[in-house]
Formats: structure tokens, C-alpha cells, sequence
């Protein structure tokens, strides 16, 4: 598994600012992927979507009429990825890069450590394994 992170991170070296070991790699706790998504709201752009509190999180799941397949772990922050597929985080002062692959009709649901986030707004953004910045959006951590 360790190497399997060092190899994303060494393929994603091409586009990130600071130098690999700047950044720390989070890991990445799946709650569902599925490729063939119903895709009820029929976007094909890549999104993303940060919750901390869990009853809005099944909310969100309710509403993208999917159900995870795996409980979600108490206190984290949940992220919902649709037509994304992460495969890699990785955190660095107030930004978190997700990297993946962008695939239309896909979600992906998971959940990371709020432990390395300090207590204020961070950059979230979705990054193609090209380098192409996808999607961002900023979230206040508590």
C-alpha cells in the first residue's frame, strides 16, 4: 500500500508547486464507488461536495439516491465525488489536493482524517492525473 502511494505521488511530482515531501499523503477511508452511477441529476462535470456533519451527509446520499457499503467513521470530514474517481490526497498548509480520474457517470464516496486540517478554511480541489484543476471549492474545518 505504501508504495502504491509513493507511485501516485511521484507521477503527480510533474505538477505540483513544492517538492513531494511538502506534502502529506492522506488516507483515503471508501464508503462506495460505483462506475455506473443512475446519475439522477444527469451532470457530467466533475463535482465536489464536503460535509462534516453526518446527518447532512445522508441527506446528500439520499438525494444522489445511492446507499454506502460501508458505515461512516464518526467525526471525519465525508466527501462526495461525482464523476471523479480519487485515488490520491494530499495536504499541504492550507491546501488538499485530490487527485484522480474523472469519469462521467461515476461516484465516489469517502471520508479523510480531520486531524492534519487546522481550524479554518481550506482549499479543496480536484485535480486530473494531467494536472488539470477540475474543481474547488473552500470549507472552514471544525
Amino acid at each position: 500500500m505504501l508504495r502504491s502511494i509513493v507511485n501516485k505521488m511521484q507521477k503527480a511530482a510533474h505538477f505540483l508547486k513544492y517538492p513531494i515531501l511538502q506534502y502529506i499523503p492522506i488516507g483515503i477511508y471508501t464508503m462506495l464507488q460505483n462506475d455506473n452511477w443512475s446519475n439522477p441529476f444527469s451532470q457530467t462535470s466533475p463535482q465536489l461536495l464536503l460535509f462534516q456533519d453526518e446527518v447532512a451527509f445522508k441527506s446528500a446520499l439520499q438525494r444522489f439516491q445511492v446507499q454506502i457499503t460501508s458505515p461512516p467513521r464518526a467525526g471525519e470530514l465525508y466527501i462526495i465525488c461525482l464523476n471523479f474517481k480519487a485515488g490520491l490526497v494530499l495536504f499541504r498548509y492550507l491546501t488538499c489536493k485530490i487527485i484522480g480520474i474523472p469519469q462521467v457517470g461515476s461516484i465516489h464516496v469517502f471520508s479523510l482524517t480531520k486531524k492534519y486540517f487546522p481550524h479554518h478554511s481550506i482549499h479543496f480541489a480536484l485535480y486530473a492525473e494531467d494536472g488539470r484543476k477540475l474543481r474547488s471549492v473552500n470549507q472552514d474545518i471544525s
